[in-house]
């Protein structure tokens, strides 16, 4: 079974996310606006935001479902939408997650 880190990896983001939301994804989590709740392998969740790029702070978690990727965010109803807190918080979770070898 494949790790939440293991399906946000760099080539799989940007499969994931438009560019735009790629971007201001970047942006988020280069200012320190993902604050990590929980951090595992099956599941992460955070706190997102609270920085310029992103003002309001947004509680988003990845998952895995099967062998795919499962998100949420507050920020919006959709649930199809992998918005920008959603990439923000991928892009730590890559960063943060050992690496296998």
């Amino acid at each position: 079974m494949p790790s939440v880190a293991d399906l946000v990896e760099p080539t799989a983001l940007e499969a994931l996310a438009a560019p735009a939301t790629l971007r201001l994804g970047r942006e988020i989590a280069a200012q320190g606006g993902v604050e990590m709740v929980e951090f595992g392998p099956l599941k992460v969740r955070a706190r997102v935001g609270k920085v310029p790029s992103s003002e309001t702070r947004r509680t988003t978690e990845l998952r895995v479902e099967g062998k795919e990727l499962g998100w949420s965010c507050t920020c919006t109803s959709k649930p199809d939408n992998f918005c920008k807190h959603c990439a923000a918080l991928a892009i730590v979770t890559w960063e943060k997650a050992p690496k296998r070898r």
